[in-house]
C-alpha cells in the first residue's frame, strides 16, 4: 500500500477507481467463512481484481491458490501466489514457452480440451525440464471450451497421464451460464445440473483407473451450489471480493467495495449533467452504471469520454461536483485503470496497482 496524504475521496482527481478496503476485507472473510470446513476449497479468480495485493489478502484468508485467465495474469500474480490455475487453454509456441518459464516460479496448472495441445505442452515441458499439472476441461453448458463427453475426457486424461513431463491433476468445468440467472431456484438447478455433468466425467475417468484429484468450477453467482456439491474440490469465484452492480442483484450478501468517482464537467440544459467518466472509464455491457451519490440521478448514456446523467438531482449540481458511480461490471471496468484509490469510509489511505491490467496475452 502506497502512502497518501490524508484527503477525502471527494478530492481525488477523476475518473478514479475507488476501493473500500473494509468492505473488500468483509467480502473476502465472508466467502472464506462459507467454505470453512467444506470439501471445496477456494481458488479465487484474479481476472476480476487483477491485483497482487488483493490476491495476497485472499491467500491470507485461506485460499489454496489463485485462478487466472491468461498467462500474462499468472505472470503478474506469481510473486504472491505459488500455486496458480490458468483456467484456459494455452496454445501456440510463444505462449507455451512463457508458460514453461512461469512454471519455474510457480506451480502452475492449465486446462486442456484438445489432444494436439496436450502433445505440444508435453514436448515443451520435457524440453524445459519441468512438470506441468493439467486439468481436462469438460463442457458443462457454457457453450465455450471443453470436451463434451466423458469418453473424450478420459482419452485426454490418459494422454496426459502417459506424458513424461505432464501430470494429470483432475478436471474443471465452469457453469458460467448459470451464475447470472436471476431466479435462485433456476440458478441452483442449472448449476447443479452442470456439476452433475462434471462429476459424471470424474466417475467415468476413475472407473478406467485414473485418479481425479481436483474437480474445479464455480463462480460468484453459484458459489452456494457448487461450493457444497459433493465431489467438487475447488471454487473459482472471483467477483465476490470487489463486487459490482450486476452481481449485487444476484448475491446481495457481498457488498460493493468498488466505485468510480467522476466530475461534473458540463450542465448544458436543465435536467442533464455531463461527467468525465465515459466508456473508457466505466464499462456498460451489463447496463448503465447506477449513481450512488448524489441522489436523484441516473446514467442514461456513455460515450468514449463522457457520461450523461439525468434526473431531478441535476438541479443541485455545480461544475466540478463529484458523483460516485457503481460499475455494472467490475471485471472490465477495473481493467481500464492503473491503480485503485484505497479508502476507509471517505478517507483516502493509499493506492494499489492493478498489476494485471491489460495482460490479455
Amino acid at each position: 500500500m502506497h502512502a497518501s496524504r490524508s484527503i477525502s475521496k471527494w478530492d481525488l482527481d477523476t475518473p478514479a477507481l475507488v476501493l473500500d478496503v473494509d468492505v473488500l476485507q468483509d467480502n473476502i472473510e465472508r466467502m472464506a467463512s462459507f467454505l470453512a470446513g467444506k470439501e471445496a476449497r477456494l481458488r479465487p479468480h484474479s481476472k476480476t481484481h487483477k491485483c497482487a495485493e488483493i490476491a495476497r489478502l485472499q491467500l491470507a484468508a485461506g485460499a489454496i491458490g489463485i485462478t487466472c485467465a491468461k498467462v500474462g495474469e499468472a505472470e503478474a500474480m506469481a510473486s504472491v501466489a505459488p500455486d496458480i490455475l490458468i483456467a484456459n487453454q494455452i496454445v501456440g509456441a510463444t505462449k507455451i514457452a512463457r508458460l514453461m518459464e512461469l512454471r519455474r516460479r510457480s506451480d502452475v496448472m492449465v486446462a486442456v480440451d484438445n489432444a494436439e495441445n496436450v502433445a505440444e505442452l508435453a514436448e515443451a515441458a520435457a524440453s524445459a525440464g519441468v512438470t506441468v499439472r493439467i486439468l481436462v476441461e469438460v463442457a458443462v453448458g457454457m457453450g465455450r471450451c471443453g470436451v463434451t463427453t466423458p469418453e473424450a475426457a478420459l482419452a485426454l486424461a490418459q494422454q496426459v497421464d502417459k506424458a513424461r513431463a505432464l501430470r494429470f491433476a483432475g478436471i474443471m468445468g465452469y457453469e458460467g451460464h448459470a451464475v447470472m440467472l436471476p431466479d435462485p431456484e433456476q440458478r441452483q438447478a442449472t448449476a447443479a445440473a452442470a456439476m452433475a455433468q462434471l462429476l459424471a466425467a470424474k466417475a467415468y475417468i476413475e472407473e478406467h483407473g485414473l485418479q481425479v484429484g481436483i474437480v474445479s468450477g464455480g463462480g460468484t453467482g453459484t458459489y452456494r451450489t457448487t461450493g457444497t456439491y459433493p465431489g467438487v474440490t475447488e471454487i473459482q469465484a472471483g467477483s465476490y471480493a470487489t463486487m459490482d452492480g450486476r452481481y449485487s442483484t444476484i448475491v446481495p450478501e457481498f457488498k460493493p467495495a468498488l466505485t468510480v468517482l467522476a466530475t461534473v464537467i458540463s450542465l448544458p440544459v436543465p435536467g442533464r449533467a455531463i461527467t468525465d467518466a465515459g466508456m473508457k472509464s466505466i464499462t456498460p455491457e451489463f447496463g448503465m452504471p447506477p449513481v450512488l451519490q448524489p441522489e436523484g440521478l441516473q446514467t442514461v448514456k456513455l460515450s468514449e469520454e463522457h457520461g450523461i446523467l439525468e434526473g431531478e438531482g441535476t438541479a443541485k449540481l455545480h461544475l466540478g461536483d463529484k458523483v460516485e458511480l457503481l460499475p455494472s461490471h467490475g471485471c472490465t471496468t477495473i481493467n481500464l485503470y492503473d491503480r485503485y484509490q484505497l479508502v476507509q469510509g471517505e478517507r483516502v489511505i493509499g493506492t494499489w496497482t492493478v498489476d494485471a491490467r491489460g495482460r490479455s496475452q
